[in-house]
């Protein structure tokens, strides 16, 4: 255990006033804490520090390392299943004389195992589907 009343060595202080703490010492303090029997509060005022602080950075010595960024790209691979090599263009819709014959269907296969099937009548509808998500907004 660290001795009593140390306080932690202070690297850098801020104009704002926020200090920041040697690298080492933190280190030491977090090891301290993870003693059984150890009190974070207690460490944490022996040693001039706010013990949510403390429990910041033993979460963030505790948690598991964050995957590297994977090698592989992000690219989901597709599979095209044409029958020939030629392409024959269609009718834009106002000239669609007839029902498209089956039902569009899409399927992905995601790298983490999840799949998604989508099966829709109507290709401006599943189009619709298939590009919302780029337009979600997720909040943090």
């Amino acid at each position: 255990m660290m001795e009593e009343g140390q306080k932690l060595a202070v690297r850098l202080v801020g104009r704002n006033g926020r200090r920041r703490f040697d690298q080492s010492s933190k280190d030491r303090l977090i090891m301290a804490c993870l003693e059984p029997g150890a009190s974070v509060s207690k460490l944490a005022r022996d040693h001039g520090v706010n013990a949510n602080l403390v429990w910041k950075w033993i979460r963030k010595h505790t948690q598991p390392l964050a995957s590297p960024p994977s090698s592989t790209s992000s690219f989901i691979p597709v599979q095209i299943t044409a029958a020939s090599d030629e392409f024959e263009e269609l009718p834009r819709k106002a000239e669609r004389n007839r029902p498209l014959p089956s039902p569009a269907k899409v399927s992905a296969s995601l790298p983490n195992g999840v799949k998604l099937t989508l099966e829709c009548s109507d290709v401006d509808a599943l189009t619709a589907i298939i590009g919302a998500p780029g337009h979600v907004q997720t909040w943090r």
